[in-house]
Order: C-alpha cells, then sequence, then structure tokens
C-alpha cells in the first residue's frame, strides 16, 4: 500500500470542509471548558480545607487526582480531535466517530441508571433536610435535562455528522495519505480504545487505597495494587492485540470481562456499596450523606449483569474481524 491514496474524487460528494471546521472549533472551545476545570477544582479543595467546617467534608488532595487527571485527559482529547477536525484529517473523523458512539452507548445506560434512582435519590434530599423539597424537585429535572443535552443529544449529533458518507469522503479526498485509524475496522479500534482508557484508569485506583472489588471481597492495599496491576496489563495487552486483530486478545478480552463481571457482581451482592466506599477512603461525611442517599444493591447487580451482557455481545459482534479472509462468510463478513 502507497503513502499516498486517493480514495474519492471531488465531485463524487458534498464537501463538508465547513461543518468540520465549525465542529472543530466547538471541540477546541470544550476542551478549554474541561482546561479550565483543573484550577476550579484546585481552587476547590483548597477552599473546602480553608474553611473546614461541619457543612462540607475537606476533600483530599489524592481523591482529588483522578478528577484533575481526568479533566486534563479531556482537555487534551478535545482540542487535539478539534484540531484534526478544522484540518479535515481521516485519523481525528474516525477517532471523533468511534468516541462519540461510546458516548452515546454510555450516556443512554448512565441516563437510564440514573432515572431508576434519581426520584428516590431527590425525595430523601427533600426529606432529610439536606434541601428544601421545591429546590430538590427542581434540582432533579435540571440533572435530568443536563445529562440527555449532554450525554446523548450532543454525541448523538456527533455521530450523525462524522458518520455521514460525505464527511468520510472528504477527509479521504482532503487528506488521502492512509492513517493509523485506517489499519483497524471501526468497530475493533473502538474495543481497542475501551480496554485502552481501561489500561489507563487502573493506576487511578492507588488514590482510592486499590480499594477491588473480588469475587466477595474488598480487596486493599498491596493485594488490591497486585489486581490493579495484573487487570491494567491484561487491559493493555488486550488493547494492543484487538488493534492488531490478534484471536488470542480476544479471547482474553472475552474472559476478563467475565471474569470481572462476576466479580463484581458477586462481591456487590454480598457487601453493601457504602462498605466499599469506606474501603476507599471516602470522609466520614460523605459516607454519612451517601448512607442517606443508599443506592439498591439489587439496581447494582442488576446494572453489572446488563453491562457485561451488553459488552459481551458487543464482543460477539466485533467476532467476525478476528478470524481468516476465507472464514469471514462464517461471521457475516
Amino acid at each position: 500500500m502507497t503513502d499516498y491514496e486517493a480514495t474519492v474524487d471531488s465531485s463524487d460528494f458534498k464537501d463538508r470542509k465547513t461543518g468540520l471546521v465549525v465542529f472543530g472549533i466547538l471541540s477546541i472551545i470544550l476542551g478549554g471548558f474541561c482546561a479550565l476545570m483543573v484550577p476550579l477544582m484546585i481552587l476547590g479543595m483548597i477552599a473546602s480545607r480553608v474553611l473546614d467546617n461541619s457543612a462540607a467534608a475537606p476533600m483530599s488532595p489524592a481523591m482529588m487526582i483522578p478528577g484533575v487527571l481526568l479533566y486534563v485527559l479531556a482537555a487534551v482529547w478535545f482540542i487535539w480531535m478539534g484540531i484534526g477536525s478544522v484540518k479535515a484529517q481521516r485519523w481525528a473523523r474516525a477517532l471523533i466517530l468511534v468516541s462519540s458512539w461510546l458516548w452515546l452507548i454510555c450516556g443512554i445506560s448512565g441516563l437510564f441508571f440514573m432515572l431508576l434512582l434519581m426520584p428516590d435519590m431527590y425525595e430523601k434530599m427533600g426529606e432529610s433536610g439536606q434541601m428544601p423539597e421545591v429546590v430538590a424537585r427542581i434540582m432533579k429535572y435540571v440533572m435530568m435535562a443536563f445529562m440527555t443535552v449532554f450525554y446523548v443529544i450532543i454525541p448523538a449529533v456527533l455521530v450523525l455528522f462524522y458518520g455521514s458518507k460525505n464527511v468520510k469522503a472528504t477527509c479521504e479526498f482532503r487528506d488521502p495519505r492512509v492513517r493509523w485509524t485506517d489499519k483497524c475496522p471501526l468497530p475493533v479500534l473502538a474495543l481497542s480504545l475501551m480496554f485502552g482508557f481501561w489500561a489507563v484508569s487502573m493506576p487511578f485506583t492507588v488514590c482510592y487505597g486499590c480499594a477491588i472489588p473480588f469475587f466477595g471481597s474488598i480487596l486493599t492495599g498491596l493485594s488490591g495494587a497486585g489486581v490493579v496491576l495484573l487487570v491494567m496489563l491484561l487491559a493493555g495487552y488486550v488493547a494492543w492485540g484487538t488493534y492488531r486483530l490478534s484471536i488470542n486478545a480476544w479471547w482474553c478480552a472475552v474472559l476478563l470481562i467475565i471474569a470481572w463481571a462476576l466479580s463484581a457482581a458477586i462481591t456487590f451482592s454480598r457487601i453493601s456499596i457504602l462498605d466499599f466506599y469506606e474501603k476507599m477512603n471516602f470522609p466520614e461525611q460523605q459516607l454519612d450523606t451517601m448512607k442517606q442517599l443508599s443506592i439498591s444493591q439489587d439496581y447494582m447487580v442488576l446494572f453489572l449483569v446488563l453491562w457485561a451482557a451488553g459488552f459481551l455481545g458487543y464482543l460477539l459482534y466485533t467476532r467476525r474481524y478476528f478470524v481468516p479472509p476465507a472464514e469471514q462468510a462464517l461471521w457475516g463478513g
């Protein structure tokens, strides 16, 4: 395959360069907001420790690190993707489309879960006197509207735009070089990114005492760190191996998801989520608040089962890409 490969003619599609620039600028602006959240979180932590009153628990610096790093990564991602979109780069279009699908799917599942919990949660907040009942009711609808817009509507718009054939053709015409994202089917690229993010996020558990649910118990300290390291290495291997279309990496992904889901489901069917938060070294005042807004264990286990079933279903769908070309017909390829 040559370094440059023109795949389309300019007369075969509607040029969407303007749309790519507009969405790219919006992505850069969103990245800027994420960057601004970093100093705001740090200032909030400092203020909470200076005030240090009974109304609000001081925020632990260690527990702030994952949130700060997450906003840093989000800022880099959105700005990087925005620049790529403005320049009509094919790698940017592929990554934005894949991440937007993941954003949308996670947003829909998260919104569904919140709809199960939110009515009870805000009712308890009103009844406990944490806020007036009218304010609690307003907060419920504001939160539902925010989640619908940010976690469903925005990623859905991105999927529709970057999934357009005209946008794809525009990027291929303006960026004819074969990119690394072209060497892997987009459904598999999504799988690789998910496990890559899992591998990168695992070290953050150190900030929470390496608390890990493990087949009916909560591991912490060195034992928890050992499981964290093992999962991080396995997820990293799956991320790299699936990108290279390794069938061994695909099987490793299946086994890892089954083991993780079973471990979490068994643990949270026996151990309260509040006990887990306590092992994560949450401040006592936050634990007291969570006790009043406790999540049903049945909901937790149900969510884990649905999550595992959905993930395994997606893995089964991608199985067609991990076989020799002669066997693809058996998997619908």
